[in-house]
C-alpha cells in the first residue's frame, strides 16, 4: 500500500520521502504537497521497523493539521498508531511536563492558566512592591512583555542585555523570576510558560533528554518557518547531534511572524548546527501558472530567502476560461469594497458558491467594510475571529464543573458554575449556598452543588442534576455525556433559543472536533480528568465559519488555507506594506515579511486572483503597493 504513495510522487517529493538517517530539510512552497511526502515518509519507517519499539515524534503547529496527517497516516499504514506520536509542540510539552515536571515542583494535574487568571496573579505580584515596580504601567503591558520573553527563551540573567533602561531591566527581571515562581507553587503554567519550562527541564535533565533521543529515534517538524526561538531551542535539546535523525519541513519564504518570534533566519541556523542536506519541492500543484508566475516575480525581490532557492513550478495546465488575475483601482475605499462585493455577487449567480471564495486583508479594518459592502447585495460574510473560551451558557456551564472537579475547593469555580447554570435554564442556585454547604461537606463544592440540585430539581432539570451526580462521584465521561444529551435535546426542540444558546450549536461542534482531534471519545475520556482539561484549555474553540457565508480572513489567519477565488483588497502603499514596512526601508525585515505576507496571499489561490486598491484610504492619497509593479502587473 505504502508503495501505492510513493508512485504519486514526483521526483522530489520521492526523495524526501525515502530518506533514512540523518538531518534533512526540505524547502516545501507552497501547494507542493509537503503533507504527503511528510507522511509517506513517516509510514516507510514504520513499515520498514515493524520488529522494533522506537517512536516517531511528529511535530506541527496546530492541532487540525496534526488530525489530518494522523488520519493520511493511518491510512497508509494502520499500525502506525503505537509508533507515531503526531501532536503540536504545545501539546508535547504539556506531556512532558506531566510526566517530568515534578523535578521544579509541578504535579501532573497542573492547571493551564489564561489571561484572567494570568492578569489577576501580575497584578498580585506588582501589588507587592509597588514603590519597587515603578516603570510597570499595568499588569497587561508587563505580560506582553512577560509573553516576549517565555517565547524567545530567554534567562532571567540575560534581561539586561535587551534593554537600555538598567532600572526597567531590574524591574522586569524581578517580575519574571516571581511569575515564574508563582506558577509553579500555584502549580500552574500558561500557555509559553510550557515549553519555556519544557526547555529549560531537558537543557537542566540532559539524562532526561538523553531517553527522549532513545524513545524518539527520529523527530519530524512539520512549519519549520514558524518556529520561535524557545521551540528551536526545545527541538535541540531533543535532537542535539549533527547527524540527528531530524526530518525539517518548512519554507522561509512563508514566514509571517515574525512579531510572534519566527524568523527566516531560523532555516539558516539549522546548517550551522546540522550536517544539512537540503531538497527542494518547488512543485506547485495549487494555483493556475499565471499565479504562481506573479508569486515567482513578487519574492525574488527579498534578499534573506535561502541561498539558491528554485522559482514555485506550476503543475496546473493553464485555464482556457476567463481571466485568472483581475485587478480593480477604485477611486476610495468604499468604492474598493463596493465593487468588490458587486463582483463576489455576480460571481456566486455564476455558480460559485460561497465555500469557494475568500476575502483577505492584511488587517480586519478592511474586512468589516468588504463585510458590510456583502451586505447590501444580500450576500453572507463571516469574518472569522479567534477564540480562546467558550461563550455559550451550556458550555460554560460543562467547563466551568470539569473544572470544579479538578478544585473542589475553589470557590471562584463555584461561582463561574451557578452563573453558567443560571444562564443556561433560567433558575438559580446561590454561590453563597454552594460554599455554605460545602463548609458541612469537608470543602467539596462539587458535592455541595450535586446536593442543592438534587434538592432543587423540581427547577434543576432531573438530567442535570443526574450528570452533576456523576461528576462527583468521579466520572467525567458519564457527566459529558449526560450534560450535552440535555443540552442538545433542549436545542434540537428550541432551535431559536435564548441568548446564552445562540453560540451553543456552533460551539458544540467544536467540541466535537476537539474531541476528534484528540483521537476521538475513546481516547480522550480515556485521559484524566486533568490531562483532558489541559488539552481542552490548549485547543482552539473558533468555530468552522458558515457554509453559506463568504470567509474573510487576514493574511495570517488564511495561511495553510486555499480557495478558488481569492480577493486581496487594499493593495496600497501604508496598507501592504504597512507603514511601519515603508519608514522601516525597503530592505528592512519589515518590508521583506510584507512581501512574504502578500505572497502567502496570492498563493492561496486555486482559481481566481482578483486584487484591489484605491487612491484614497480614510481621506489620504495612497499609491498602489509596490508589491504590484514587482509582480510584472501593468498599472497603466
Amino acid at each position: 500500500m505504502i508503495d501505492d504513495f510513493l508512485d504519486r510522487l514526483n521526483s522530489n517529493q520521492r526523495a524526501a520521502a525515502l530518506w533514512d538517517e540523518g538531518p534533512l530539510l526540505v524547502l516545501a512552497g507552497p501547494g507542493s504537497g509537503k503533507t504527503a511526502t511528510l507522511t509517506t515518509r513517516v509510514a516507510r519507517l514504520v513499515r520498514n521497523s515493524e520488529s522494533e519499539s522506537f517512536r516517531i515524534l511528529c511535530l506541527t503547529f496546530t492541532r487540525k493539521a496534526a488530525a489530518e496527517m494522523r488520519e493520511r497516516l493511518l491510512a497508509m499504514c494502520p499500525t502506525s498508531g503505537g509508533r507515531v506520536q503526531l501532536t503540536t509542540f504545545h501539546s508535547f510539552g504539556t506531556d512532558i511536563l506531566r510526566q517530568h515536571g515534578s523535578h521544579f515542583g509541578l504535579s501532573p494535574n497542573f492547571e493551564i492558566i489564561e489571561d484572567p487568571e494570568r492578569v489577576r496573579a501580575v497584578r498580585d505580584l506588582l501589588a507587592v512592591a509597588p514603590s519597587f515596580y515603578t516603570k510597570i504601567l499595568s499588569a497587561e503591558k508587563a505580560l506582553a512583555a512577560l509573553d516576549h520573553l517565555f517565547q524567545r527563551g530567554i534567562e532571567d540573567a540575560d534581561i539586561p542585555k535587551l534593554m537600555h533602561d538598567p532600572d526597567a531591566a531590574a524591574q522586569l527581571r524581578r517580575l519574571f523570576a516571581d511569575y515564574k515562581q508563582f506558577l509553579k507553587t500555584e502549580n500552574c503554567v500558561d500557555y509559553g510558560a510550557i515549553l519555556y519550562f519544557c526547555e529549560e527541564l531537558l537543557r537542566t535533565r540532559p539524562r532526561l533528554a538523553k531517553q527522549l533521543r532513545t524513545v524518539y529515534k527520529y523527530v519530524c517538524v512539520d512549519e519549520f518557518q514558524d518556529t520561535n526561538p524557545v521551540q528551536y531551542r526545545l527541538l535541540r535539546a531533543l535532537a542535539p547531534e549533527r547527524d540527528a535523525n531530524l526530518f525539517i519541513v518548512g519554507d522561509d519564504d512563508q514566514v509571517i511572524y515574525q512579531w510572534n518570534g519566527a524568523s527566516p533566519s531560523r532555516v539558516n541556523e539549522l546548517a550551522n548546527h546540522y550536517d544539512l542536506t537540503s531538497i527542494q519541492l518547488p512543485e506547485n500543484y495549487r494555483c493556475p501558472p499565471d499565479v504562481v508566475q506573479l508569486a515567482n516575480s513578487l519574492i525574488q525581490h527579498n534578499s534573506d530567502r535561502s541561498p539558491g532557492k528554485r522559482p514555485l513550478t506550476p503543475m496546473k495546465p493553464p485555464t482556457t476560461r476567463g481571466n485568472v488575475i483581475n485587478v480593480i483601482a477604485t477611486s476610495t475605499e468604499e468604492d474598493e469594497a463596493r465593487t468588490v462585493a458587486q463582483h463576489i455577487a455576480r460571481r456566486l449567480q455564476t455558480g460559485s458558491t460561497p465555500r469557494d471564495i475568500a476575502v483577505l486583508a492584511r488587517n480586519s479594518r478592511l474586512l468589516m467594510r468588504v463585510q458590510r459592502a456583502l451586505g447590501s447585495v444580500n450576500v453572507k460574510a463571516h469574518i472569522q475571529q479567534r477564540k480562546s473560551q467558550f461563550e455559550s451558557g451550556p458550555m460554560r456551564f460543562i467547563v466551568s464543573c470539569l473544572k470544579l472537579a479538578a478544585v473542589r475547593s475553589d470557590e471562584e469555580l463555584v461561582s463561574n458554575v451557578t452563573k453558567a447554570l443560571s444562564d443556561s435554564i433560567d433558575t438559580e442556585i446561590g454561590t453563597g449556598e454552594v460554599i455554605a454547604l460545602a463548609s458541612q461537606a469537608n470543602g467539596d463544592h462539587l458535592l455541595a452543588l450535586s446536593t442543592l440540585a438534587t434538592e432543587n430539581s423540581g427547577r434543576v432539570p432531573l438530567e442535570l442534576c443526574d450528570a452533576i451526580g456523576s461528576l462527583a462521584a468521579g466520572s467525567f465521561e458519564e457527566f459529558l455525556r449526560r450534560g450535552f444529551k440535555y443540552f442538545d435535546d433542549r436545542e434540537q426542540k428550541s432551535p431559536d433559543g435564548t441568548e446564552q444558546f445562540t453560540e451553543y450549536p456552533s460551539e458544540r461542534q467544536v467540541w466535537r472536533a476537539v474531541i476528534n482531534e484528540l483521537g476521538g471519545e475513546s481516547e480522550a475520556y480515556a485521559m484524566t480528568l486533568s490531562q483532558f482539561l489541559q488539552e481542552l484549555t490548549l485547543a482552539n474553540k473558533t468555530p468552522e465559519p458558515p457554509s453559506d457565508a463568504v470567509r474573510c480572513l487576514t493574511v495570517h489567519a488564511s495561511k495553510g488555507m486555499e480557495f478558488g477565488h481569492v480577493y486581496l483588497v487594499g493593495l496600497a502603499e501604508d496598507q501592504l506594506p504597512s507603514f511601519q514596512a515603508i519608514k522601516a526601508g525597503d530592505t528592512s525585515r519589515e518590508m521583506q515579511e510584507e512581501r512574504r505576507n502578500c505572497f502567502v496571499a496570492v498563493t492561496r489561490t486555486l482559481q481566481t486572483l482578483t486584487m484591489s486598491y484605491a487612491a484614497k484610504y480614510n481621506g489620504w492619497s495612497k499609491m498602489p503597493s509596490r508589491f504590484l509593479s514587482e509582480m510584472g502587473l501593468d498599472l497603466i
